[in-house]
């Protein structure tokens, strides 16, 4: 199982948690991106930081929780991400998103809300590189998990299995070494942490932790 990273909630100045990622067996940096619009939270990211997170050494996502996609898709494909990953709701025009970002060179990635059905995804699986699975309300750090999850996650590998689709599938939201558990016989891809590691003074212990439970 790939584990990716969130930075947004850490014990750590934003120089330093980038650095024990990229020091940590992490699959990869995720970049969370919120305008204030699609949700009402809003990040910040300074010219420093961007080259930081462009001259990381990990493979990086960029979560969008925004509207006016194709802004924010071009500022951040400035950091070479592997992934850019959107909102299903936040959109209605998903195949010119998708292929807005695959013209830059750069896999594309769905995130789907608890309270949207796993349906309405299929007919972009097969252009789609990735689905990110909201164990919680898009937003806010710190959230329970939702134990629903588990069935929609099962829900999209039946999808993937059934008509041979590639993507990945990935949960983002309330991910520690208790929660993982319930996801412990799905065969996940990836899961997104980011609280449970960057508020730790051990990185790597806490990844280990969470690859260790999935079987």
């Amino acid at each position: 199982m790939q584990t990716s990273i969130s930075f947004l909630s850490s014990a750590y100045s934003f120089d330093k948690t980038i650095e024990q990622i990229n020091n940590s067996i992490a699959s990869a940096i995720h970049v969370d991106v919120m305008d204030g619009l699609f949700i009402n939270h809003v990040t910040h990211f300074t010219k420093e930081q961007m080259q930081i997170l462009k001259n990381s050494p990990k493979p990086k996502e960029i979560h969008l929780m925004t509207l006016h996609l194709k802004k924010y898709i071009d500022l951040f494909s400035h950091i070479q991400p592997e992934y850019i990953i959107y909102e299903y709701e936040a959109t209605v025009n998903h195949k010119k998103i998708i292929n807005y970002i695959k013209e830059k060179q750069i896999k594309a990635g769905i995130a789907v809300g608890p309270l949207t059905d796993i349906n309405v995804l299929i007919p972009y699986l097969k252009n789609i590189d990735m689905i990110l699975v909201m164990g919680v309300i898009p937003g806010a750090g710190g959230q329970a998990f939702l134990k629903q999850t588990v069935d929609r996650v099962i829900e999209l590998q039946e999808i993937r299995e059934k008509n041979h689709f590639s993507f990945l599938i990935s949960v983002d939201g309330g991910i520690n070494e208790e929660t993982i558990q319930l996801l412990n016989n799905t065969k996940l891809d990836r899961v997104v942490t980011g609280s449970y590691v960057c508020k730790s003074p051990n990185f790597n212990e806490k990844i280990k932790n969470l690859i260790g439970k999935i079987k």
